[in-house]
């Protein structure tokens, strides 16, 4: 038998060295993409509704009556059957009273799981009879599908009805599309121009002349793409709400940042994840967010209100 030379072995430093390498570099990735990074500094908010479960991607993520009284989003719960171990999503439609912070919809418990499912993308507002319709989802043709009606009181509830007015206005649904630059409507867009500044970094102006609003960069040396995922004018467009999305190779993504801007001024940073948002006129911005986010109580995600001073321009 024949013992080979130590000497004649083919070393295994290299390989051990290049696979530390490899787990190291994994690990650092894996820490930056999953730290903990949401911004507990800014301006925090404040809830307006006791909920954790409120749908953070209708489109839009809430919309309001004509007067501005009324406001009205979406929660959604999983119902689950023994037999198949599926879940089917159930989604309700809740109605707010502004000023009051009543919450008439969805009657009964805010958790339920039982009951009717509704499309968001049915919504509609009868601003002349001071009423809402919604339509009931599954999967009978739409044609098939019940509508309903809750008029805009304290007392409402939801009621069948045949169908809504053809005067029935439905709320501006912009498609947003992380993976690819968004085709948004003018409407929507204003006059906005995003311009992406290689990978990293990424610019807002006015396309109106130029002007620079906000410019933000990646955070990390291992983000390969930075850009506005989600953005909203103010009623008058006096003032802008974005989010900030980056992305460390195809499949880590740092939480995202929001923030407001006025035309002219320093980007305010809004505390905690925020998913999506719309304005209430000027002044105040509502968005569906994170309840755990900010270091408030509670999980699941719910309607939160920032209020601006008034703009004097």
């Amino acid at each position: 038998m024949t013992i080979r030379n130590s000497s004649q072995e083919p070393s295994t430093a290299p390989a051990i060295g290049v696979y530390r390498a490899l787990l190291y570099g994994l690990v650092v990735l894996l820490a930056v993409a999953c730290s903990p990074s949401v911004d507990k500094q800014g301006s925090a908010g404040e809830w307006l509704v006791d909920l954790n479960s409120v749908y953070c991607s209708a489109l839009p993520v809430a919309s309001f009556s004509a007067d501005k009284d009324w406001m009205l989003f979406w929660i959604r719960h999983f119902r689950g059957d023994p037999s198949t171990g599926s879940r089917t999503s159930v989604m309700s439609p809740a109605l707010l009273q502004f000023e009051s912070r009543r919450l008439v919809l969805p009657a009964g418990p805010a958790d339920r799981s039982e009951g009717l499912s509704f499309s968001p993308s049915s919504l509609c507002w009868d601003d002349a009879e001071k009423g809402v319709y919604v339509r009931g989802s599954g999967r009978r043709a739409a044609t098939e599908r019940p509508w309903y009606r809750a008029e805009l009181k304290l007392d409402s509830e939801l009621v069948p009805v045949a169908s809504p007015p053809e005067s029935c206005r439905q709320p501006l649904e912009v498609e947003w599309q992380s993976h690819r630059d968004p085709v948004i409507p003018n409407q929507a867009r204003g006059d906005l121009e995003i311009i992406r500044d290689g990978c990293c970094a990424v610019e807002l102006r006015r396309r109106s002349d130029g002007l620079l609003l906000a410019r933000h960069e990646a955070r990390s040396a291992l983000s390969d793409l930075v850009m506005v995922s989600r953005y909203a004018w103010s009623e008058s467009m006096t003032r802008l709400a974005y989010r900030v999305s980056e992305e460390i190779s195809w499949w880590f993504g740092r939480p995202t940042r929001s923030f407001v801007v006025e035309r002219r001024g320093q980007p305010t940073p809004l505390r905690g994840q925020v998913f999506a948002f719309v304005w209430r006129g000027d002044d105040e911005l509502i968005a569906c967010a994170g309840r755990s986010s900010d270091g408030s109580d509670g999980r699941g995600t719910s309607m939160k209100l920032w209020r601006f001073e008034t703009a004097h321009h």
